[in-house]
């Protein structure tokens, strides 16, 4: 895991969501291996390739205009480049 790439890529979000400024989140990483049979079906000569993704998960409490307190997740999922994927919002 690269700290210098995550913090770059944590800057990034927290400009984009400045609400989750502050807000330190849990880093997962996983080997993703596509089926065989997906390869075989678009009759691919090429053997699957594992990859690798870093999911970042963001959590924070919000209290509503009714003083209702709701809980604000971001996922953020980033190859192996460290490059963003997908950002996932939760309302």
């Amino acid at each position: 895991m690269d700290k210098k790439k995550l913090t770059k890529v944590k800057r990034a979000i927290f400009r984009q969501f400045p609400e989750f400024k502050g807000v330190e989140p849990k880093i997962i990483e996983k080997e993703i291996v596509p089926k065989t049979s997906v390869y075989r079906k678009l009759t691919l000569g090429t053997p699957p390739r594992k990859r690798k993704i870093v999911r970042m998960k963001f959590t924070k409490m919000v209290t509503t205009a009714d003083r209702t307190e709701l809980e604000r997740i971001l996922l953020v999922t980033l190859d192996e480049h460290y490059e963003i994927i997908k950002i996932t919002e939760s309302r």
